[in-house]
């Protein structure tokens, strides 16, 4: 291939790595989309001892698995994001490893725990709201042009729950 004037066109020599970048930078991976019950815009927050259920919005951006391809030449890689899983700070000191998005809840499932990813606050936190993130944590794997590696990506999110305590005060009464 030559150019109008008779040189010879140069291509530039790509790296199946830096063809796996470029596939990586498409998949618009993001951060876990929070999802508390109770919600963290509720008036009142959660209550102490009782379950507190965490997952993310279902997106392919959120929880994947997600795949995209990217061309130079001759060359061609394609790269595989996986939600490994989500780690959650729950702002009591409290770390939790939840595998996958967690459980949406639904509420016919009130007062019960969550069956994949919940917390019970046992105290109150400082100031009577828990900050928390959460963690997604995925793996990619890329193969093309004969080579073919695996990383991982952490990306976080942060919100606030109010936390509040019940206090009841049981009396017996004359008899």
């Amino acid at each position: 291939m030559f150019t109008p004037n008779g040189q010879p066109v140069v291509v530039p020599q790509v790296s199946p790595a830096e063809l796996a970048q470029q596939a990586i930078s498409e998949m618009g991976l993001s951060a876990p989309d929070i999802r508390l019950a109770p919600p963290a815009d509720s008036p009142h927050g959660a209550t102490i001892g009782f379950p507190v259920w965490m997952w993310t919005a279902r997106r392919e951006a959120t929880v994947g698995p997600v795949t995209r391809t990217a061309s130079a030449g001759s060359i061609t890689v394609t790269a595989t994001a996986t939600l490994a899983k989500v780690d959650w700070s729950m702002g009591d000191g409290t770390m939790l490893s939840c595998p996958g998005p967690g459980t949406e809840f639904t509420d016919d499932l009130a007062g019960q725990p969550s069956p994949t990813c919940g917390h019970v606050y046992r105290d109150l936190v400082a100031g009577g709201v828990a900050g928390i993130n959460a963690t997604s944590r995925w793996e990619i794997r890329w193969s093309g042009g004969g080579q073919s590696a695996f990383r991982t990506m952490a990306l976080t999110s942060s919100t606030q729950l109010p936390v509040r305590e019940i206090r009841t005060l049981n009396t017996r009464g004359p008899r």
